[in-house]
């Protein structure tokens, strides 16, 4: 499949607006569009997915190996469109571990460079050349030129970016004052939540055609080098194992090659919400509440008061749990004093700062050691019932915290982990 990077200088540069375009554009050319994001962003895949009507996969070298990388862009389709995280060399440190840049060197890919033009002109050419040539090779082999006032702003940068770097420029956008998409404390509002937004982006991506140079665009694409082709990892058998998994505004946040994998374990997933049914589905052999926005949610989720006693009563009898984030949250007591589940003994309240953001390494109890991210606001404050198993190391950082707190087979912890391939954790969290 051909491969291609879209990397910011820097978030806010326009980078998650101009990937939107672009697979619009490449989508209504009749190509099949495979969407990926560098990173662990659940968010800017929904958006991805809105687009491109497949799941957008996360690329990530901390979370993921080399391998599994590789073997989630072997994905049928036609052109793989991989969007960047932050701008293009930060990472996990000044080792540039992590970056865009690593990933795209990685997977053996050419990147174009989003840049943000407004109020300059050759200047321009001077950041994309200090982008060129931080690191040898850069990978970068194009430049689209996001904020563009018009056809004369955009010559004038596309000659300068020409001169001074030696590079192609594959198109503009205009200001797309009506795809401003907007935001909330971890980062965009979902696309489920966006108003209007299928109508907006079909707006946007007819203006977006006549300024993108796609041609040039799919030419960058076909010379991404070919990549080892690898098998999927073993995995546990649990064939007839019925999953219920929260599905709904509050709980979202689930890497697709997560989702895959307990699928190719022979586990059937079992969709609910547990802010709309009063009922669980039914004959379940174990439970997966994921992250997302309990907190937005609070009220709906309090009200449920159904939904809360069945929960409650089915992981008293047993029932192996994963909760991830949200999931924790809502079986703790309380959200910001609204009545949660009540299973698991800690009270969470919402701060107005990140509690912990980045990545990091459990280590359980169990003797499981494994990488993680955290990213959130809630504070989890235990009861003296609360049993901790986790201990959490900040990668590259003498920073520990505990977490991961367990009652009966139920383990919920803020960590967001990527089990794909590992089936001991799988084996970790539904037995």
């Amino acid at each position: 499949m051909n491969r291609l990077v879209l990397a910011g200088t820097g978030s806010g540069c326009g980078k998650t607006t101009a990937s939107l375009l672009v697979m619009a554009a490449l989508t209504r050319r009749g190509l099949r569009v495979m969407p990926f994001k560098v990173g662990p962003d659940y968010i800017d895949p929904e958006f991805h997915q809105a687009v491109c009507h497949v799941p957008s996969y996360n690329l990530d070298r901390w979370l993921m190996t080399d391998r599994q990388m590789f073997r989630v862009l072997s994905a049928p389709g036609d052109i793989a469109i991989i969007e960047g995280v932050m701008g293009y060399y930060d990472g996990l440190d000044l080792s540039l571990s992590c970056s865009t840049w690593d990933i795209a060197r990685t997977v053996r890919t050419k990147t174009v460079l989003v840049v943000d033009a407004a109020g300059g002109a050759a200047s321009v050419a001077a950041t994309v050349r200090g982008f060129c040539e931080l690191k040898t090779p850069s990978q970068v082999a194009g430049v689209l030129v996001n904020r563009v006032s018009g056809e004369r702003h955009y010559a004038l940068i596309r000659e300068a970016i020409d001169r001074y770097c030696g590079l192609p420029c594959v198109g503009y956008l205009h200001r797309q004052t009506d795809l401003v998409l907007p935001s909330r404390h971890l980062g965009l509002v979902p696309a489920a939540e966006t108003q209007a937004l299928a109508t907006r982006i079909a707006s946007a991506v007819r203006d977006a055609e006549q300024t993108l140079d796609l041609n040039a665009l799919l030419a960058l694409a076909a010379e991404a080098e070919p990549l080892p082709e690898v098998s999927p990892e073993p995995l546990p058998d649990y064939t007839g194992f019925r999953l219920g998994i929260a599905m709904d505004e509050a709980f979202h946040f689930y890497y697709p090659d997560n989702l895959d994998a307990l699928q190719r374990c022979g586990m059937i997933l079992c969709p609910f919400s547990p802010i709309h049914d009063t009922a669980l589905p039914e004959k379940l052999d174990g439970l997966y509440l994921g992250g997302g926005f309990p907190e937005v949610f609070a009220r709906q989720l309090s009200e449920n008061t159904l939904m809360r006693q069945v929960l409650r009563d089915i992981l008293a009898s047993g029932l192996p749990c994963y909760a991830e984030c949200g999931g924790l949250m809502y079986l703790g007591e309380a959200i910001d004093g609204f009545p949660m589940t009540g299973f698991l003994p800690v009270h969470c309240h919402m701060t107005e700062r990140l509690q912990r953001f980045g990545y990091c390494t459990v280590h359980d109890l169990s003797g499981l050691t494994f990488p993680a991210h955290e990213f959130h606001h809630a504070v989890a404050e235990p009861g003296p019932d609360a049993v901790s198993v986790y201990t959490v190391t900040k990668a590259g950082q003498d920073r520990v915290w505990t977490c991961g707190y367990q009652k009966a087979r139920t383990l919920g912890a803020f960590a967001h982990t990527y089990f794909a391939g590992r089936p001991d954790m799988i084996r970790r969290f539904w037995g």
